[in-house]
Order: structure tokens, then C-alpha cells, then sequence
């Protein structure tokens, strides 16, 4: 096999994991300005529209099963023939659904969730999350199958990320001792992954408006942690409490999974550690 090449295999039996894959986008995005139908998801990458590369990875995860694509206007997305072609010729293609979002990521997921009560627990990644490997998905993944937590996001720190790619323009949580940028990757456990939705959506309609967010996180969490003196397991902690659920971080030693593609800058990024992994070019310059 190719060095690079991604080997897609079944789920593990009884995976325990629905991915859903959000690849929505708004007029306004960018990246859906250039892309092949104005659609984000479908931002060509090394050749491939983009979102085959995340589906390669959920379909080679050990821990995913079916996997739910959803976004606005999806049959835009659907009847892409790159699209239809791995899921029509792929021997795993039966795995992967398409359905309509709603009106952002937080409401599009919590759509999914009450329509389809999941028996299992629920995975949410996006479709600009290209550089996402099967073996950090599959560490992911296991992290949140040995703890108790209802609901837990993967991060990475802020100081791997800018020693693999330390020109690369990056939006970090900075606490006490340590920065943190997001995966983009979430995962909701059996019986709270609604809750959870719901309490991603509150918080996702008040993240222009402070004073919202002051009353909802609390006003003495938010002065520690503009004093730098709120810690990741302190934060995690007044979230929990917030939404009355018990929320987690699986912090991945893999800079690469924060790097998102989400501006134009990225695309290059993006590119060379994926001809990189098909072992067409050298790793990314330092």
C-alpha cells in the first residue's frame, strides 16, 4: 500500500459511534465562494473535493459506524460525482446517509439527534477537517469510550500546533498554563447527546452578545479566565455546571488534527500535508 494511502475497513462490531459530518456553509464563506458550486465541502484538495477526505477517515475508524452528512441545500453536496462515486463504488458507501441541516452547526446536530434517536453514542466532525488521520480519530474515540463524561471535545495544544506550523494563523483558548485550539471534533454519549445540542445551541446563539454569555458561563468564571487564572479542568468544570452535564477534554498529542481549513491561507497547509501522506512531496516546512 502507498505510504499515505488510507486503508478503509468495517467498523469494529457493534462500533459505537454514529458519525454525523457537518458540511454545511453560509453565502458569505470564502472558501464557498471558490469552490466547485459554491459549496465549502466541496473545495478541491489535492484533486478530491475536500469532504472525501473526512469520510475516508470516518470510514476507516474503528470505533465509527454509519455516518450522517448534513447541510444546507444537501443535495448540492450529494450529487457531487466525486461524492457519488465512493459512495456508489465503495464497499462501505451503504454506510453513509445524507440529510437537511437547519439554520447552524449546534441546531443542525441536535436536527439529527431528535429525528433519528441514536441508540449509541454520537461523533460530530466537520467537512473542513481534511488532515483528521483514522489513528487520531481511533485515539479520540477510545479516550471517550474509558471515561464517564456526557459529552467531550478533542483538542490540541497550542504549542505543538505552532511548532509544527509555526506561521500558520490559529485561534487559541488561552488558560492558565496552557493554549488550546479546537479539532473540530465532539462526541455526545448515549442519552445526553440532545441535551448537550440543545446547550451547544444556547450558547452558539450567544456568542456575540457577552453579557449573555456572562449570565450563562457566570461572571466570576469569566473574570478568572480573562485574569488568566482559569486552568482547562476549571473551565471544563463551570461548563458542566452551566448545562448540567459533565463535559471533558481528550487533548490529542497530533497538532495536525486543529488544522481546520477554514480560510484560504490554509489551503496550502492543507495540501502539502496531504501530498505529504500520499508521498508526492516533503513534509511542510517548519
Amino acid at each position: 500500500m502507498k505510504s499515505g494511502t488510507v486503508a478503509i475497513r468495517g467498523p469494529e462490531v457493534s462500533a459505537p459511534f454514529t458519525a454525523i459530518l457537518l458540511a454545511g456553509d453560509r453565502p458569505a464563506d470564502a472558501l464557498a465562494r471558490i469552490s466547485p458550486g459554491q459549496r465549502k465541502a466541496l473545495l478541491v484538495l489535492q484533486g478530491r473535493p475536500m469532504i472525501l477526505f473526512v469520510l475516508d477517515t470516518l470510514l476507516a475508524a474503528r470505533h465509527v459506524g454509519n455516518i450522517v452528512v448534513v447541510a444546507n441545500r444537501i443535495a448540492e453536496i450529494e450529487r457531487n460525482a466525486a461524492l457519488q462515486a465512493l459512495v456508489g463504488k465503495h464497499a462501505h458507501g451503504h454506510r453513509i446517509t445524507f440529510r437537511e441541516g437547519a439554520g447552524s452547526p449546534a441546531t443542525s446536530v441536535l436536527k439529527i439527534i431528535d429525528e433519528s434517536r441514536f441508540e449509541g453514542a454520537v461523533l460530530v466532525t466537520t467537512a473542513d477537517n481534511p488532515l483528521l488521520s483514522p489513528a487520531t480519530l481511533d485515539i479520540f474515540c477510545a479516550a471517550v469510550l474509558k471515561d464517564s463524561a456526557d459529552a467531550a471535545v478533542g483538542l490540541a495544544r497550542e504549542r505543538d500546533i505552532r511548532a509544527a506550523f509555526p506561521h500558520a494563523k490559529r485561534t487559541y483558548i488561552r488558560l492558565k498554563g496552557e493554549g488550546y485550539s479546537g479539532c473540530n471534533l465532539f462526541a455526545l454519549t448515549p442519552g445526553a447527546g440532545s441535551k448537550a445540542a440543545r446547550a451547544w445551541s444556547e450558547v452558539e446563539s450567544r456568542r456575540k452578545k457577552p453579557w449573555q454569555l456572562i449570565l450563562h458561563f457566570g461572571a466570576w468564571t469569566l473574570l478568572r479566565a480573562l485574569c488568566g487564572r482559569l486552568d482547562l479542568d476549571a473551565a471544563l468544570g463551570a461548563v458542566s455546571r452551566s448545562i448540567s452535564l459533565t463535559v471533558k477534554a481528550v487533548v490529542l498529542d497530533d497538532p495536525v488534527a486543529a488544522m481546520d481549513v477554514d480560510r484560504e491561507d490554509h489551503i496550502a497547509i492543507a495540501d502539502r500535508v496531504l501530498a505529504a501522506r500520499a508521498g508526492h512531496a516533503a513534509p511542510p516546512p517548519p
